[in-house]
């Protein structure tokens, strides 16, 4: 009987435990091969040298128009928060913008410029695009994944996640087909 019990009390304890931890937005295959000390400022200063390379990088989207299943994304690069709330963060200020393309249709109301992004991706060359009626040329990045909250220009972590007057934070992930 207190073998019984004692199953019990830790597989509540692990399930507790479980949720306390930081939320896995990717799976471990899309996050396979990710370069977990990459140099966005390195990358920002000479582009081309670091082609190729899978990285995931936060940001808040400065403009993302959509075309023929071809999203453009001009993203403020933004540190990306593990506690309180997992996700790019407007605390710290941003390092420079970058371009991230996406090969799949992504609702306008998720590309609305402010909200936050995280993108898994493989670095490009820099390219050059038109940001508020100048030319300017970025480091690209070519995403494999997206995950978007539509924050309307907010911190994610300035959504409640319980109580009266609680407002849910729309997320999605967008993955291209051959993730």
């Amino acid at each position: 009987m207190k073998t019984y019990r004692s199953a019990i009390l830790i597989t509540l304890i692990g399930i507790v435990l479980s949720g306390c931890g930081p939320e896995r937005i990717f799976s471990a295959k899309v996050l396979d091969g990710v370069d977990p000390n990459f140099d966005f400022a390195a990358w920002r200063m000479v582009p081309n040298a670091k082609g190729g390379k899978k990285v995931q990088l936060g940001g808040r989207i400065v403009q993302a128009p959509q075309k023929d299943g071809l999203v453009t994304m001009v993203l403020t690069q933004l540190p990306i928060a593990e506690h309180p709330a997992y996700g790019p963060t407007d605390r710290e200020r941003g390092r420079g913008e970058f371009l991230v393309y996406f090969n799949g249709k992504i609702p306008t109301n998720h590309l609305q410029p402010g909200n936050r992004v995280i993108a898994i991706g493989t670095t490009q060359n820099a390219v050059v695009v038109a940001i508020e009626d100048s030319q300017r040329s970025l480091p690209a990045l070519t995403a494999q994944c997206l995950h978007i909250w539509n924050t309307g220009g907010k911190e994610i972590a300035d959504f409640p996640n319980f109580g009266a007057g609680y407002q849910p934070l729309e997320e999605e992930t967008y993955c291209t087909e051959s993730r």
